[in-house]
């Protein structure tokens, strides 16, 4: 089945029928003859060919979706609501890992050149590659970017976040706190140090730290190694991957959670759950996230002009954090 068997059925021409099926029937097709011509082509099972479209200039039906590390669970949540927001507007979502690939922004630009999607969404990236791809990409949102060059963006309220974080221990009587940080460089763990240690002096205290990668033996062993040099009670983790490498390391060194030691994570995916006692973290709204960025994806595709967007975080409170060992 053709579109030209679609038009000679709905009594139409074949260019009205590539107009409706392309996306650019509004305003010069009218509302009752592209319902005509879908209804035509239900009858008759006709189904666009997608490939031939896009090469006869009409919208890719792709999202790019450039995200830091495709193994951590957290970015299969933002991908999980993108692919849920894209598809309500018949849109796929291509994942790209940016980790494996040192040239990745370039084959970015180069796949968007030769039309392979619509637009890119990019996940925390430094500003020289976010002022890059801004004028290199027509369509693009950038979410927890520190620069996002004038173009859309989706950010999270880590500032937030961590005065929960610190009330919540303070609260419990926590005066030595510790610090796992994400040995990574990216905007996101620079601003937990910052808004931790800020909300620390706010009250007259100050974070013991140790780095960490994700790669959960070294992560173990550098937590075990941080343990026995440190008195401190309670820790906040840049992600909860570190907080299951603490529990690892605490049950090497005889360490009661939360008895002897109060543990915070970051990003609340099903892991903090996992442990036991249930980890405390930080909840990002990870499908949110990825649901806001497709939207905005989707507006500036339109024309619309760029919106910034700013998700707030929870503190979700579990067994892994309690008063403080006398």
């Amino acid at each position: 089945m053709t579109s030209v068997d679609v038009a000679r059925a709905a009594g139409v021409s074949q260019t009205t029928v590539s107009l409706v099926f392309s996306g650019r029937a509004a305003g010069r097709v009218s509302d009752r003859t592209r319902a005509l011509v879908e209804s035509t082509a239900a009858a008759l099972g006709y189904a666009p060919n997608a490939p031939a479209r896009v090469l006869r200039g009409g919208r890719p039906q792709v999202l790019a979706l450039a995200v830091p590390d495709v193994r951590n669970p957290y970015f299969a949540r933002v991908l999980l609501g993108a692919e849920q927001a894209a598809r309500t507007s018949d849109m796929a979502v291509l994942l790209v890992d940016t980790a494996s690939d040192d040239d990745w922004a370039a084959r970015l630009v180069s796949m968007s050149k030769v039309g392979m999607f619509a637009g890119a969404i990019v996940y925390a990236e430094a500003a020289p590659v976010t002022t890059r791809l801004a004028a290199d990409l027509d369509h693009v949102v950038f979410v927890e970017c520190p620069d996002p060059a004038g173009r859309s963006a989706v950010d999270i309220d880590i500032a937030s976040a961590l005065r929960d974080v610190v009330s919540h221990l303070h609260a419990l009587g926590h005066r030595r706190i510790g610090h796992a940080q994400a040995a990574a460089r990216r905007r996101t763990f620079q601003l937990r140090q910052r808004f931790l240690t800020a909300e620390l002096q706010r009250h007259g205290l100050s974070p013991s730290r140790y780095r960490s990668p994700f790669d959960i033996d070294e992560a173990t062993l550098l937590a075990a190694r941080f343990l026995r040099r440190t008195d401190v009670t309670a820790i906040f983790c840049d992600d909860d991957i570190l907080v299951a490498a603490l529990y690892r390391a605490c049950s090497l060194l005889h360490v009661a959670i939360p008895a002897d030691l109060s543990l915070i994570g970051f990003n609340d995916v099903d892991l903090a759950r996992y442990l036991s006692p249930e980890a405390t973290s930080v909840a990002i709204p990870a499908e949110s996230l990825g649901h806001l960025a497709v939207q905005a994806l989707l507006s500036d595709i339109a024309g619309d002009p760029p919106t910034q967007a700013t998700a707030p975080l929870a503190l979700n409170v579990r067994g892994s954090t309690g008063p403080a060992p006398s």
